[in-house]
């Protein structure tokens, strides 16, 4: 019963991760020819692919593993969000790696704003994510702060789960109303939105650990 209920669950993450090499498959033809260990212009699809695909498929691993090794806590309870989650990082890098191959093809699209559109909308779902997340789950903004204080994590969470949201509809908006393509330094600008609206709650987290009664004095 617990096998096919771990094959349910888990077959739309694997569906998920074969999509992009199935969609190269399908569209070889029109791609550059592998090349392993050259690095240039033609090659650079594949090296986004394997990076992009790379890091989501260990990640995949490292959080349906960790729930089997961790003890069990009440954490335990909320393994629904955490299954959620897992699908939805999945499912953004993959859509991602699609519009890579996309755009390599030539397929007629504003691929930038697509990308940039459809990061805002993961950057969405994560926000209204973050105030479900009990304290120390297995995911969310685990730091020294957060960990050390249920009411820290909690207002942490909460406030992280408004700037996600109003910071990834605002890009969102943004991507929508206007082309990306002729902003200058435009991956260097939203690397920079994206580092900001997760440095906002981490720095809360900061300022309200320093404001509870036994580290106030310090």
């Amino acid at each position: 019963m617990k096998y096919k209920q771990f094959l349910k669950r888990e077959a739309i993450n694997w569906l998920l991760i074969l999509m992009p090499f199935i969609y190269i498959f399908l569209a070889y033809e029109k791609l550059p020819r592998f090349a392993p260990f050259q690095l240039n212009s033609e090659q650079i699809i594949y090296y986004q692919i394997m990076f992009v695909m790379g890091i989501s498929i260990v990640w995949y691993f490292i959080l349906l593993v960790r729930p089997s090794i961790v003890p069990k806590t009440t954490f335990q309870e909320y393994l629904k969000n955490y299954h959620r989650i897992r699908t939805i990082i999945l499912g953004f890098t993959s859509l991602l790696s699609l519009i890579f191959i996309s755009q390599k093809i030539g397929i007629p699209f504003n691929w930038s704003r697509i990308a940039i559109i459809l990061s805002m909308v993961y950057i969405i779902v994560i926000g209204n994510l973050y105030p479900t997340l009990k304290h120390k789950h297995l995911i969310g903004i685990k730091n020294s702060w957060t960990q050390s204080n249920e009411l820290i994590w909690k207002k942490t969470h909460s406030l992280a789960g408004k700037v996600f949201f109003v910071g990834g509809l605002l890009g969102a908006l943004y991507g929508i109303l206007f082309d990306v393509n002729p902003v200058p330094y435009m991956p260097v600008i939203y690397v920079g939105y994206v580092f900001t609206l997760v440095f906002i709650p981490h720095f809360y987290s900061y300022m309200l650990f320093r404001k509870t009664p036994s580290h106030a004095h310090q």
